[in-house]
């Protein structure tokens, strides 16, 4: 107590934020189980399935009134692409059971120039990740809650802040942290997805709310052409945000750290591309379901899926 008390206000502040130094003989039960390297490496990649499709949507809605055809073919293209990255980091974390991202593959491989290349595009990709996910999360947020469209730009920050503080503590205490969200989202999407499919059965229920296409979306059912489609392939792209931590963080992996590694991403890539690709069926399948500044298009498939009240006032037009 009296080591504690006599503590200079900075050591005390950095214990707060950063948690009790440990030495390097106790660092061993840091290591993460696959159960909580999940939430901590994949769950941006898990998340951005949620507004990938919607993403898609957007693309096409600026050039067509009937987007809704082109967004499975696209989808479909995004899995597959999704597919063979996370086959490829399989091999990568096997072979650089030290960790092995994008920076270190390309500086080996390819010269130190590549590797730069590599590197700048991934702290330019790291810091986008922040921004997109959080401002999508709060998107969300607001398409569940009315109230919280108003607080949008704070909201952002304050989650900005707490997954800072959750990562300041450390690999295994923002996997505790971030296990129970991460879980409990992927749960949920599953469950509406399932939900979904079986209310399609008997033919697919319409939007039960009314959300206003964006502005300058297209009146005419014209043609898409090549660009229109390669933009929206990506901007759907976005579903592969993060696969790569995975294999910057092997060494945190609980040992045999490679092998681990390996299965968690198998298991996220199985996980995404599910919901991914049950998402973006349900969006084209269910009437109603549009690009809206309003609604997720997950918050509009929720209403399609659902037999209650959706937060939202009943359609008026």
């Amino acid at each position: 107590m009296a080591a504690t008390s006599n503590a200079p206000p900075t050591s005390i502040i950095k214990r707060l934020f950063v948690g009790r130094a440990f030495t390097s003989q106790h660092l061993e039960h840091t290591l993460l189980p696959k159960v909580l390297a999940l939430p901590v490496f994949a769950s941006d990649a898990l998340s951005s399935v949620a507004y990938a499709t919607g993403e898609i949507l957007i693309a096409l809605t600026l050039v067509t009134s009937h987007p809704q055809s082109y967004v499975m073919p696209i989808a479909i293209a995004i899995a597959l692409l999704m597919a063979i990255v996370v086959s490829s980091y399989r091999q990568t974390v096997r072979a650089y059971p030290g960790g092995g991202g994008a920076y270190i593959v390309s500086k080996d491989n390819l010269g130190t120039l590549p590797g730069l290349v590599a590197a700048a595009a991934l702290l330019f990709d790291y810091m986008m990740t922040v921004v997109v996910s959080v401002v999508a999360g709060v998107f969300a947020i607001g398409s569940a809650f009315e109230w919280a469209n108003e607080h949008r730009v704070l909201l952002s920050i304050l989650f900005v802040l707490l997954v800072t503080f959750a990562n300041l503590r450390g690999a295994r205490e923002s996997g505790t942290v971030f296990a129970v969200p991460t879980y409990g989202f992927v749960i949920s999407i599953l469950i509406l997805v399932v939900i979904g499919l079986a209310r399609c059965l008997s033919g697919c229920p319409a939007v039960g709310v009314h959300s206003d296409l964006l502005p300058g979306a297209a009146s005419t059912a014209a043609a898409v052409g090549l660009f229109a489609i390669l933009k929206a392939f990506s901007q759907g792209a976005t579903a592969l945000t993060g696969v790569e931590a995975i294999s910057n963080g092997v060494p945190a992996f609980k040992r045999p750290q490679a092998r681990n590694a390996a299965a968690t991403l198998a298991i996220m890539g199985t996980i995404a591309v599910t919901m991914f690709l049950g998402i973006s069926w349900l969006a084209t399948h269910m009437p109603g379901v549009v690009a809206s500044e309003q609604r997720s298009v997950v918050a509009q498939i929720r209403a399609s899926s659902s037999t209650g009240a959706t937060g939202w006032s009943s359609p008026t037009g």
